[in-house]
């Protein structure tokens, strides 16, 4: 404490060097920093006698350091034969920072890149690609080293470690960047090489490590590898072009899409390239893609996506995430990539078809028209593709729409009906407003027309008849005697018409809705599930799976398993409705941290060090703790370096039903109650 609060200015050199023995570390570190000021001869002949003399490891290493910072290369090079290995370590770390290295250390580094022990090997490579001189650099003593010299002992580390130790790997990588003056003499000499020797250099290893120079360096040349035998190093060429946007080989990663059976790490890039590309014919090859029926749904999925997003894209990168300012372009060019392929686009599954129909009415092709109506009538077909086909004729303003209304009107599928009163409304406002309050009171109407009547009288322009009803409904609602199945459909069509911009309401539907707002915030402080319990019954189970699976606001397989895909953070949904109720469900989605399901509680650890480690606790002995991260990470924490132990909040957000509505969480409640079955 006297020493740091005196200061080391007025010390003189030989106390300086002493100091660098010293038990407390601010002590040696401060003595160091002092004696690197020094007149520099003095400061390196202290710290390299130190260097040689002491007998202590942390000593050594304090003379090392501060040999780097007099920029003393030579003396720093006279410990590459050390017998210490973390001394030897340090001399290729110490060599790394310096900003450049003379090209007379490459003997010395290439000599400690042959080292046994592997932190040796990695800080020598990294300080390897600070030598300066290029390639083939005269020397007075010897003849110029040739390009491919000078590059394989790094190539060599990459195919001796052979993707076992990737910080080994890095450090190689850094090494080939740092020589490299640009892309190309990473890629040209090792093709040269590689030609020479096959089996040394041209190897997935070696290759994955060019990759990841090349990517590095922004280098066109990572098309070459895009055809790589080695699955792994396709996948990180096809990553390195897509997700750091090395246009030069763009073209290259968007013509991939053509080829089938590829990772999908690949062909959603070559997917996502063709609309960065954006050129007319990259929407055909999009086109050509989703028509493909030996395609992977998820993928012909994509294609479309991208199509119906073709004129304007988004101003985030669907894969990276990150922003991306790619050009308008016209809409022909999707328009025509895809009337050619539209019998195609539209056989495959229910989610392909689906998609084919947002796709073709969003590009506002009509000749989809016939092939829409095919689908409407085809009995064979998922109920929920019939009701997206006849909602694309009416977004088209298909000419056979009155066709189309009246087969649905008469289907035997009550969701196809009820899309028939919402498309039939829509056209004919007058004559819905006798018919749908009629609907309503109807004995035999079934839930799902109900619910579709209530939509279509929330889009209804000013109506007498309408808002009667509606009161209607409000009141049983509010005396409890409205269906459980329809108190959101209700409440959501009473609130839409309330908030819409001038229109004249002829009953107190605003009033109405105050008043049962009300009553649910008072009953809040016994019943916490009061404002969501519209949420209950309802909802549609298969629009739930779809917010399971691929909602990216909640996205709920991060932690729970369905159908044995997904993390281990939560239970497994598969089987959760065998023994428990729709409240306990739709509380465990409010309320996440009243009932914890046994087996995944959480847990807050304070160590010894200060630090805490929480998660849930998935096994506990007397030797450790397992935890779960909400990263999804397995983590083992021994006991004995455990302070205390403390229960935790569920892992699962609290804020979660802040970010879906109403509707899906009704949706989500339905899908998990459908769930009576373990996985198989």
């Amino acid at each position: 404490k006297k020493l740091l609060a005196e200061g080391f200015e007025k010390l003189k050199i030989e106390e300086l060097a002493k100091l660098l023995g010293h038990p407390h570390q601010q002590v040696r570190l401060e003595a160091q920093y002092e004696l690197a000021t020094r007149p520099v001869v003095e400061a390196i002949a202290a710290f390299e006698e130190v260097a040689k003399e002491s007998k202590d490891r942390i000593t050594r290493l304090h003379a090392i350091w501060g040999l780097g910072q007099c920029n003393a290369i030579g003396q720093i090079s006279n410990f590459s034969e050390d017998k210490d290995d973390e001394i030897r370590a340090q001399v290729g770390k110490t060599l790394a920072t310096r900003p450049t290295l003379p090209h007379s250390v490459r003997k010395v580094l290439v000599k400690l890149m042959g080292d046994k022990n592997a932190r040796v090997k990695a800080h020598a490579a990294a300080a390897y690609g600070k030598t300066e001189g290029g390639i083939g650099e005269p020397s007075t003593t010897e003849p110029p080293a040739s390009p491919t010299a000078v590059y394989t002992p790094l190539f060599d580390i990459l195919r001796e470690n052979a993707d076992a130790d990737v910080y080994l790997r890095q450090a190689a990588v850094q090494g080939l960047v740092g020589l490299a003056r640009n892309g190309e003499d990473v890629f040209t000499i090792w093709r040269t090489a590689s030609a020479a020797s096959r089996a040394k250099y041209d190897n997935a290893p070696v290759r994955m490590g060019v990759v990841l120079a090349l990517r590095r360096l922004n280098s066109a040349f990572l098309e070459t590898f895009l055809q790589d035998k080695d699955a792994k190093v396709a996948v990180e060429a096809a990553r390195a072009i897509h997700d750091t946007n090395i246009a030069g080989a763009m073209p290259h990663l968007a013509k991939m899409a053509a080829q089938s059976g590829l990772p999908d790490a690949i062909t959603f890039r070559a997917l996502n390239a063709n609309m960065k590309v954006g050129k007319p014919e990259n929407a055909k090859a999009l086109a050509e893609f989703a028509a493909r029926p030996g395609e992977a749904d998820h993928l012909r999925v994509a294609a479309l996506k991208l199509l119906a997003d073709w004129a304007k894209p988004s101003k985030r990168d669907g894969i990276t995430g990150l922003r991306q300012d790619l050009a308008d372009r016209p809409v022909g060019d999707a328009v025509d990539a895809l009337k050619p392929l539209l019998t195609k686009v539209f056989v495959g599954s229910e989610a392909v078809r689906k998609e084919a129909v947002a796709t073709t009415t969003k590009l506002d092709i009509r000749d989809a028209g016939p092939i829409l109506l095919a689908m409407l009538t085809d009995a064979k077909q998922p109920t929920g593709a019939r009701v997206d086909a006849l909602f694309a004729l009416e977004a088209l303003k298909a000419p056979n729409l009155a066709d189309a209304i009246k087969l649905a009107g008469a289907s035997t599928a009550d969701r196809l009906r009820g899309a028939a009163l919402v498309v039939s409304a829509n056209l004919d406002s007058k004559g819905a407003a006798q018919s749908l309050p009629l609907l309503l009171k109807s004995q035999t109407a079934t839930v799902i027309e109900r619910q579709f009547a209530l939509e279509a009288m929330s889009k209804m322009p000013e109506s007498k008849e309408i808002d009667e009803a509606l009161t209607e409904q409000l009141d049983l609602y509010a005396k409890g005697s409205l269906a459980g199945d329809l108190k959101l459909d209700v409440l959501e069509a009473a609130k839409a018409r309330a908030e819409k911009d001038k229109l004249k309401l002829h009953a107190p539907l605003r009033e109405k809705l105050k008043a049962i707002d009300t009553a649910a915030r008072a009953a809040e402080a016994k019943d916490p599930l009061s404002r969501n319990r519209e949420a209950l019954s309802g909802g549609d189970a298969e629009k739930g799976r779809n917010i399971f699976l691929n909602s990216a606001a909640v996205y709920c397989q991060r932690c729970h398993k369905l159908d044995g895909q997904g993390g281990e953070v939560g239970p497994p949904v598969n089987g959760v409705a065998k023994d428990k109720t729709r409240e306990y469900l739709l509380e465990s989605i409010v309320l996440p941290s009243k009932e914890i399901a046994k087996g995944f509680e959480s847990v807050i650890l304070v160590l010894l060090d200060g630090r805490t480690v929480s998660g849930v606790l998935r096994s506990k002995d007397a030797k450790a703790f397992t935890i779960v991260t909400p990263e999804n990470k397995v983590i083992v924490v021994p006991k004995d370096d455990v302070d205390t132990e403390k229960p935790d909040k569920s892992a699962m957000p609290e804020d979660l039903v802040k970010k879906l509505s109403k509707r899906e969480l009704r949706d989500l409640v339905e899908f998990l109650i459908s769930l009576k079955e373990p996985a198989k």
